[in-house]
């Protein structure tokens, strides 16, 4: 199972490569590194400059005409993974192969039905879906975080418009957390 993901990882890296997609590379490094990330982010939460990685999820639900949001506007890193990490009872499940608690690194599903695919993988080897319900909660707990987030997220965008701060990537990140 390990293989299907690593080459759909990288067919998706090599398209985001080659349409210059700095959004989705940083996306697919954040699905890729995911178990690093959420291991060392206190190390990193207070870095507004990786932090604020936007990633290119897709969470919006089509249906009639209507799209029905499961997050507002970018979807930052520190604010994916704070959220995830801030409410275990929504969003932790233990891996079907070993036991060990998992944290996904990406969820979908429908408002309609509320049935959520939490995505992840283990160091173990194991790599799914975990089905849940609760697409409503699970939604409103994303767009609390990113309101929380609000004031932080404009202080640094000033700070990257007025003080030419520069943004960062998920690569960058992992540098960073080799040092």
């Amino acid at each position: 199972m390990q293989q299907r993901f690593s080459d759909s990882f990288s067919k998706v890296e090599a398209r985001a490569i080659s349409q210059h997609d700095d959004f989705m590379l940083d996306t697919i490094r954040f699905f890729r590194n995911a178990n690093k990330l959420y291991r060392r982010f206190d190390d990193w939460k207070g870095v507004d400059r990786f932090y604020f990685i936007p990633l290119n999820l897709n969470m919006t639900y089509c249906i009639g005409g209507y799209s029905i949001n499961m997050a507002d506007g970018p979807v930052y890193l520190g604010t994916f993974i704070r959220n995830i990490v801030e409410h275990p009872d929504l969003f932790e499940f233990r891996c079907p192969k070993c036991g060990k608690t998992l944290y996904p690194y990406g969820f979908n599903g429908s408002p309609l039905s509320g049935r959520v695919d939490l995505q992840s993988m283990c160091d173990c080897g194991w790599e799914g879906y975990e089905m849940v319900s609760g697409w409503r909660k699970r939604s409103d707990a994303l767009k609390a975080a990113q309101r929380e987030d609000k004031f932080r997220l404009s202080k640094y965008q000033f700070r990257v418009k007025c003080l030419k701060e520069q943004h960062s990537t998920v690569e960058e990140l992992l540098g960073w957390l080799k040092k």
